[in-house]
């Protein structure tokens, strides 16, 4: 009894450190819910025509069940009910930017999949540790033929910044500092395969801007270079079904 007590303790101890080092940034610069939400509506509005088209794939019209892992505001929630007559459920560790509503739930994503027809997900993937896992444990809540649309996830390894001067190994080692797996992106095809899914569509895009979020890079980089180099992201997208 005594060392299942103390197992248990260690547990909780560990999830503790986890859960902080997702909320804390490297540059000592706190998770600002509104610094967030804005950073998260740069993305979603950057990326509106690849999501148009992901949407125009799948059978929203058809699925009973959306859930969301790594919700956030709720940017893709309010599409998907707008889309669908499907119940949504979204989750995210995150109490301080989770959208409002009855239909979104903190929670741990990676530990509580739900049950559900299609997942849907965004910039999700680095967040997990064991990817493989995760989606087995998902296949499992999956309904038999049910979709699986991955609509953008940074391959942070692609990332391109000219000028470098040594500034993207400095961004990737503080994207790690957060609890961020960089190397996640580039394994998905690997990671879906190997959990049983079968892959209908997919894709990269690069997403360049003029001038980079400096919010963003504040977060995860104590100092940035003057001038600010030009940053080139590599985004991947899928769509894929679980095999019955």
């Amino acid at each position: 009894m005594r060392s299942a007590a103390i197992a248990c303790i260690l547990i909780c101890v560990a999830e503790g450190v986890r859960l902080k080092r997702r909320r804390e940034y490297p540059a000592k610069i706190r998770c600002d819910g509104a610094a967030l939400a804005r950073i998260y509506e740069r993305q979603f509005r950057e990326l509106a025509g690849l999501r148009r088209y992901i949407c125009s794939l799948l059978p929203l019209r058809r699925v009973e069940k959306i859930f969301e892992p790594g919700c956030g505001t709720g940017l893709l929630a309010r599409e998907m009910m707008a889309l669908s007559d499907a119940s949504y459920i979204g989750m995210d560790i995150r109490e301080a930017i989770l959208a409002q509503g009855d239909a979104f739930v903190a929670g741990d994503a990676v530990r509580y999949p739900r049950e559900a027809d299609l997942y849907v997900a965004s910039f999700f993937f680095s967040s997990v540790a064991d990817p493989a896992a995760w989606l087995r444990r998902v296949k499992r809540k999956l309904s038999p033929g049910g979709w699986f649309a991955l609509f953008a996830e940074y391959d942070y390894e692609a990332t391109a910044i000219r000028p470098d001067s040594g500034f993207k190994s400095k961004l990737l080692d503080g994207l790690r500092a957060t609890g961020l797996h960089t190397g996640n992106g580039a394994r998905l095809n690997q990671v879906f395969r190997e959990a049983g899914f079968a892959k209908l569509y997919g894709g990269m895009v690069h997403n360049t801007v003029e001038r980079p979020d400096e919010k963003f890079l504040c977060m995860h980089v104590d100092r940035l270079p003057d001038p600010l180099p030009q940053i080139e992201w590599r985004i991947v997208w899928g769509i894929w079904r679980n095999r019955i």
